[in-house]
């Protein structure tokens, strides 16, 4: 790893520094897909990241930030570090959130719906989900409770690693498949493969409770507060269950509700 230090002519002092160009391009969905590379916020994530594989190209550093002893030790070998100076930084991502501690990596390779086949625990499917807070809320939750993997639809692929998706996430969204496909495909993927599709219905029978009975994989879908799945997806289902709550309020957030259901559900996963 080759440091820039305060006295080297490679610190990134202006916008007009050769390495500014690049940052700025990745704070837009153009830009990495011009690229093929995303930028990751903060050492924590920069460290999740790593330990789920993605490869470090550069790791930068502003103001009185340091990088530890443990992300210096664990970044991919050949990646550079470099100082950004403070103004500059602050030039760099303009209105968007400024981040102290940044890396770029290479953006990982897509995962399309054939992962299904190898993931043998539950799926969430999450339909036309635009809100990186309740994505990233979601995608922690399943990966605590034990899920296999995440599905977007109607997600395009280089929105999946938006900064603002990754600090939602924590970082843990490099810790699990993260599939894109459009509604479209999926449904002709589980018609063809036979797949157990469940979906959220406030007027279900079921409710979330029993599902923990279930002893297959399930693929568990859910849509917007507002809108739900689509009826293309609700008309698929295999399943539908409902959360029962009070008639005083008219529906959950939608990462609350994948949580009651991921944690009911999670009850089957712990007894076998």
């Amino acid at each position: 790893m080759e440091e820039q230090s305060a006295n080297n002519p490679f610190l990134v002092d202006s916008l007009n520094h050769p390495l500014a160009g690049p940052i700025r391009k990745l704070l837009t969905r153009e830009g990495r897909r011009e690229l093929n590379q995303i930028l990751i916020d903060d050492e924590e994530n920069i460290l999740q990241a790593i330990e789920a594989g993605v490869e470090i190209d550069s790791l930068y550093y502003a103001g009185e930030e340091t990088v530890s002893d443990t992300l210096r030790k664990n970044l991919t070998a050949g990646a550079t570090i470099h100082e950004v100076a403070k103004r500059t930084t602050k030039k760099l991502f303009e209105n968007d959130k400024i981040s102290r501690i940044f890396a770029i990596a290479y953006t990982p390779q897509p995962v399309g719906l054939e992962a299904l086949k190898s993931i043998k625990k539950d799926v969430v499917v999450l339909e036309d989900l635009s809100i990186s807070g309740n994505i990233g809320n979601i995608t922690r939750t399943s990966l605590a409770l034990g899920v296999g993997g995440i599905l977007l639809l109607n997600m395009d692929p280089v929105d999946l690693y938006d900064r603002r998706l990754i600090r939602a996430s924590r970082g843990y969204l490099f810790s699990l498949p993260m599939i894109t496909a459009s509604t479209a495909d999926f449904l002709d993927y589980c018609k063809k493969n036979n797949e157990s599709l469940m979906v959220m219905d406030m007027h279900a029978d079921k409710t979330v409770d029993e599902i923990a009975a279930t002893p297959h994989r399930l693929l568990l879908a859910f849509g917007s507060e507002k809108d739900g799945c689509s009826a293309e997806v609700e008309n698929a289902a295999t399943m539908k269950v409902r959360i029962p709550i009070s008639d005083k309020v008219e529906s959950l957030n939608v990462s609350a509700s994948a949580g009651i259901t991921l944690y009911s559900r999670s009850k089957f996963n712990q007894a076998n």
